[in-house]
């Protein structure tokens, strides 16, 4: 250990999984859990704060495709120092660097004052990314990226994408932009199509007006959007893959309508050679050896850093009030973030940030 620990920490607790999402979120509590002890190739994290993403509400529903044994501690990433390793070049290396960290695996996560993670599972923070910025920069700047480079390797000329009002719909536009890669949004509101607009979106489509299917139909053909990355489902993956070009394809990565992909035409599959595919990020990490994901992970700082993307903060809880803040979060997701910070507001310190 590189310094005295606390033997217990205090940390957010679901017991149990319920699928009413409010009941699922009224159930968590904060306990004291002990202060895990890392292993070899592991760190452990203070956590200076750790957001609640839509994958999170998933897991208190019991919904994610991959669950742990409870009771445990949800949160699937956050941000934070090491303060501790367990042996391992790079693990060492980590002490006392300010880091992003994954959580993988069947073990507590980042909504607590501390958090044991895999080395490999941590990404160094560059000086110019505070603690609240990198505590979201894998789960959602991963994702844009790893969308945009499947869809480029895909051969495709331009994508379509559905919830682009979300934190991670609006990333997605700039990081698109920043490779000179058009993309074509959905949202269902004409507030979001001006605040898209406002962000520099130069192709955005209201689904709640009468001709958005021809529009979409029209730009697919035209920019050559034949793929299409989905965090809806239910019959909207239908109705892009139906708008889409021959040998297109619907990445699904999100089920926002909780309902099962549907209005899929069989001639599309069979005839025009379309497809729909799921997108995991935790898959296409693990694909990708370790200098792969550090390189992806700087180019999303020097996003951050340069204010080209980032997470709206809508509000910052302290381990007391996420039940509180949680609830509201669910009311309007797409006001900005809730994040958690374990050890009070404190202005964010880069200790000794990756260079």
């Amino acid at each position: 250990m590189s310094q005295e620990l606390p033997k217990t920490m205090r940390a957010v607790v679901l017991d149990t999984h319920h699928e009413d999402l409010r009941e699922a979120i009224r159930s968590l509590h904060v306990a004291q859990r002990e202060v895990p002890q890392p292993a070899k190739d592991q760190v452990l994290v203070r956590m200076a704060a750790a957001p609640c993403n839509p994958s999170d509400l998933v897991f208190l529903q019991g919904n994610y495709g991959r669950l742990k044994s409870l009771p445990s501690v949800p949160g699937w990433e956050g941000a934070g120092t090491v303060v501790a390793a367990g042996g391992g070049m790079y693990a060492h290396w980590l002490e006392n660097r300010r880091v992003a960290v994954a959580i993988r695996g069947d073990r507590d996560g980042t909504w607590a004052e501390y958090a044991l993670a895999e080395a490999g599972d941590c990404i160094p923070l560059a000086s110019n990314v505070t603690s609240e910025q990198g505590a979201t920069l894998i789960v959602n700047p991963l994702t844009a990226l790893g969308l945009l480079e499947t869809a480029q390797r895909a051969g495709s000329r331009a994508a379509i994408q559905t919830a682009a009002a979300s934190q991670l719909g609006r990333m997605l536009i700039q990081v698109a932009r920043d490779a000179s890669f058009p993309i074509v949004s959905l949202v269902r509101r004409g507030a979001q199509v001006d605040l898209l607009q406002s962000l520099g979106a130069e192709h955005v489509l209201n689904t709640s007006e009468d001709n958005w299917r021809d529009r979409l139909r029209e730009l697919a053909a035209r920019l050559g959007a034949t793929s299409a990355f989905d965090a809806v489902g239910g019959h909207m993956t239908g109705e892009l893959l139906s708008a889409m070009p021959e040998r297109s394809t619907v990445y699904v990565y999100g089920a926002l309508s909780e309902e099962a992909c549907s209005d899929i035409d069989p001639l599309d599959l069979i005839f025009r050679r379309k497809q729909v595919q799921g997108f995991f990020l935790s898959d296409w990490l693990t694909a990708r050896n370790r200098l792969r994901v550090l390189w992806t992970a700087r180019r999303a700082q020097r996003l951050i850093g340069q204010g080209q993307i980032g997470t709206h903060i809508r509000r910052r809880l302290g381990l007391d009030e996420v039940v509180e803040g949680l609830l509201g979060y669910v009311d309007e997701m797409t006001a900005g973030k809730m994040l958690i910070v374990p050890h009070g507001q404190q202005k964010p310190v880069a200790e000794r940030s990756d260079r």
